[in-house]
């Protein structure tokens, strides 16, 4: 694919900031296609496996609740804002965590707060809430900033040769993960985490038919698999958490892990370690594949290119002023949105009834596994306009999307603690990227997202980094 020139005289009001004005000057980012409409639960939840974009019907847009009969026990699925509402903040109490996340998850976030219920959670959450305030951003801005300079500066040297962007942006984000919770450098245990991470992702990590249908309290082959992975995993976050403690001076600056530490206290290590994981993960899986997807975005959008350069270059990204830039970048952060809004890394979350109960009028049965995939409520026709089209615009001016059609954190009581993390890591790193670069992409064919484990690309195509002036 060819390169574009870079127009410095550009005005930024000739980026569009209303999705009905975008016309023809939008990208339309290819995606696959949606299951048979007449599939039906088994179908879906075997099809969770392969690549949730096909996994659900049509029709599931077409009904806000649309049940589905299976072995005795009903799968609904809830794509409509409203009744996403419902479960997830008007009336969670009717809800609760299903067995399915306990088996795909917990080998990575054990009893972290992410996987918690009732009690537990509550006291949970409100330990790491203080660790989770806007504040937080400000502290840990400058070492996104730090360890986003080290990890441009062997690529800008390299301009103009082929680049694996994805693993370069996931690189970063363990990086930043690992250096703002712990101050320390991944080289000693980065390669091992990454290649865990992937090797869970990309096998015994991806959601099977049983981890839906089977009681929890049923082993399967795969149980045992993860189970053997969970020992590994552990012992490698316990050593880096000893090696931080053994390391860090009274003095140094602090980190994530000092407020989690202040949280817990000695009250239970097994716990902060679960947090430490759970920390780990998320900021590995979600910011790297949301910075992975506005890359691919941005390099078929030459105008949107230029309105992220435009402002970077008008605010301090150093370590020093890192901390105040990520409030003023709106048209990257309408970017990383848009991204987040196509290719959400939580392409679906899930819930179990607990009692009988009507759902947007619907009768659902107590013990039915409630699916919630906003992978369609992102792109429903009815809530966007232009849904199939790349148009940050959408969260510019004074209109907003409605808090319910856009979820790429969830919401309620359990929305993501770290969702103001990720986004301003992400846009300070979009930000830096392309201050100083153009960004294009070195091959045609499309790049497909695969919903399993998280958003990943079908796969990864090669970037080029461009000097521009």
């Amino acid at each position: 694919m060819a390169a574009t020139a870079f127009d410095q005289d550009t005005p930024m009001e000739s980026i569009p900031k209303v999705p009905d004005t975008c016309g023809q000057v939008c990208f339309t980012p290819p995606m696959p296609p949606l299951a048979p409409d007449g599939v039906g639960a088994l179908g879906i939840l075997a099809g969770l496996r392969r690549n949730a974009y096909s996994a659900f019907p049509p029709r599931c847009r077409e009904q806000p609740v649309l049940v589905l009969p299976m072995l005795g026990r009903d799968v609904v699925i809830a794509a409509g804002p409203q009744a996403m509402r419902d479960v997830l903040a008007t009336r969670p109490g009717l809800y609760r965590r299903i067995a399915a996340g306990d088996r795909i998850f917990g080998a990575l976030i054990g009893r972290g707060v992410a996987a918690s219920e009732g009690e537990a959670w509550r006291r949970q959450r409100r330990i790491l809430a203080p660790a989770f305030t806007p504040r937080t951003v400000t502290l840990l801005a400058p070492h996104m900033a730090a360890c986003t300079e080290a990890a441009l500066g062997p690529l800008e040297a390299s301009r103009g040769e082929p680049l694996d962007l994805l693993g370069v942006m996931q690189d970063l984000s363990l990086a930043v993960a690992c250096t703002s919770m712990f101050s320390l450098e991944t080289k000693a245990f980065g390669p091992q985490l990454r290649d865990m991470l992937h090797f869970y992702a990309d096998g015994i990590g991806r959601p099977r038919a049983s981890d839906f249908i089977l009681p929890g309290w049923l082993p399967t082959l795969t149980t045992f698999r993860r189970s053997r992975f969970r020992r590994r995993w552990r012992a490698l976050i316990l050593a880096i958490i000893a090696r931080r403690r053994a390391s860090h001076s009274a003095g140094a600056p602090r980190d994530l892990f000092d407020l989690l530490s202040d949280a817990y206290g000695d009250r239970d290590e097994d716990l902060l370690a679960d947090e430490v994981s759970t920390m780990i993960f998320a900021g590995h899986e979600t910011t790297g594949l949301t910075l992975f997807w506005a890359c691919y975005l941005l390099a078929n959008a030459p105008d949107w290119r230029r309105a992220v350069r435009r402002e970077a270059r008008q605010v301090d990204l150093s370590p020093v002023g890192a901390g105040s830039a990520a409030g003023a970048l709106p048209h990257t952060r309408a970017v990383v949105e848009e991204a987040l809004r196509l290719y959400p890394p939580a392409y679906m979350t899930a819930r179990q009834a607990v009692a009988d109960h009507e759902l947007c009028g619907v009768p659902v049965r107590r013990g039915a596994i409630v699916l919630m995939p906003f992978t369609l409520l992102h792109t429903d026709p009815r809530l966007w306009v232009s849904p199939e089209r790349f148009d940050p615009g959408r969260f510019l001016g004074p209109e907003k999307p409605d808090r319910y059609s856009f979820l790429p954190f969830g919401a309620g009581p359990r929305v993501c603690m770290g969702a103001q993390l990720a986004t301003s890591e992400a846009v300070l790193v979009l930000a830096r990227l392309l201050r100083d670069n153009d960004l294009v992409l070195d091959e045609d064919g499309p790049v497909l997202p695969v919903g399993a484990f998280a958003t990943r690309p079908n796969r990864s195509p090669a970037f080029r980094l461009l000097p521009c002036a």
